[in-house]
């Protein structure tokens, strides 16, 4: 019996019953067109003491037209009874390039034709299968990964040696420090835009006084923490995504575990550490801004002066809403690194792969950000008491 493997193409041969001559082939894994080079010669070589091949591809997950050809061209007409049975896509691809039956545009046309004739509601059922299926898979994966940065921290912690600060201040600087500009002015607008909205409707009222409280809770409960962890999901997380995803496909993550470098200590640890303690001073800056530019427009339009803005605003805004906004951003923060280096990990070795995990990473640090958000408004909906 032979056993043989090349990356995911992967294939088992064994003898049928006590004739010579009679095996059987089982294909599985991935047959495509990046994952069967070399494997011919061997494949050729294996096959050459049988006459007669019965084929079990009831395993193969992907086939490709240079899968099927190498098939073809090393099995040849020794096949023995049916080959892909239930597996039409694949039989199409393999008497395809064998010159048996159909020519490209007759493939084609079977292929819609027995689409088209399929219970729609089966196909629905059969794609939310592969969908849920693969998002279960990329969950696992995440949980995986979220699993061995919490050990490679749990282990620094009890050996803070083996934190590499040179990166982490680096890192510091250019995902914290450097983002302050852009987070001041979005949370400077935002700011003023919620004081135009708040003074004009609750003026309806003759309320637009409480517009000062309104600024000020919204920006240091809400609208500054949130404001700066998307705008630091947008910048971080995709550089997180496109510098490990970068090393991935020049393989220097490879050539780090072989040198004796755990990836996640010398490049996940700085990007999730460093985040995590820079997060709470650019939230605060953010927050400070957004408040700001609200009491700047209250000031303008409303005529309230500083000295009454500030007095109220001591009065009314409590400083747990100041807490309340600040508790949250560690978590923002480790979100956003853990899901950027995640899918720099996730990258294969081409562009596509790397743009699409870059896109990936911020979108799902973004979600990642408001399920998080409203988790802690519903535990901290009672505070501050009343």
């Amino acid at each position: 019996m032979a056993n043989k493997r090349n990356d995911k193409a992967k294939y088992r041969i064994e003898p049928v019953g006590e004739q010579d001559g009679y095996g059987r082939l089982t294909l599985s894994g991935d047959w495509r067109i990046g994952n069967i080079g070399g494997i011919a010669p061997r494949l050729k070589g294996d096959l050459k003491a049988f006459s007669s091949i019965e084929v079990d591809s009831g395993a193969l997950e992907q086939l490709d037209t240079a899968g099927a050809y190498l098939l073809s061209a090393v099995i040849g007409d020794r096949v023995r009874g049916e080959i892909f049975v239930g597996q039409d896509n694949f039989r199409g691809l393999y008497d395809l390039v064998s010159g048996r039956d159909l020519t490209v545009d007759e493939f084609h046309e079977d292929h819609v034709r027995r689409e088209e004739s399929e219970n729609p509601i089966i196909r629905g059922l059969a794609k939310l299968g592969a969908g849920v299926a693969v998002n279960l898979a990329i969950f696992t994966a995440l949980l995986s990964f979220i699993g061995r940065t919490v050990v490679t921290l749990i282990a620094t912690i009890f050996n803070p040696l083996k934190l590499r600060l040179t990166p982490l201040v680096s890192l510091m600087q250019r995902a914290g420090l450097e983002a302050i500009p852009i987070v001041v002015a979005s949370n400077l607008f935002i700011g003023a835009v919620i004081a135009f909205l708040g003074a004009m409707q609750l003026s309806q009222f003759g309320a637009q006084v409480f517009s000062i409280e309104l600024v000020g809770i919204a920006e240091l409960r809400e609208l500054g923490p949130l404001i700066t962890a998307v705008l630091l999901a947008g910048r971080s997380a995709s550089s997180f995504a496109a510098e490990i995803g970068a090393m991935k496909m020049n393989q220097e993550i490879d050539a780090m575990r072989v040198m004796g470098i755990d990836p996640y200590e010398a490049l996940v640890l700085p990007r999730l550490i460093g985040l995590v303690l820079m997060i709470p001073l650019i939230t605060f800056v953010g927050s400070m801004a957004g408040m700001i530019g609200g009491f700047g427009i209250i000031w303008t339009t409303l005529d309230y002066g500083p000295p009454m803005i500030l007095q109220r605003t001591l009065d009314y805004v409590d400083i747990s809403h100041f807490f309340v906004g600040m508790v949250k951003t560690p978590f923002y923060a480790a979100a956003i690194a853990i899901i950027g280096c995640h899918m720099g990990m996730t990258v294969t070795e081409d562009v596509i792969s790397l743009g699409r995990q870059v896109t990936r990473a911020v979108v799902q640090a973004i979600f990642a950000i408001f399920v998080i958000d409203a988790v802690f408004a519903l535990l901290l909906q009672g505070v501050p008491a009343q």
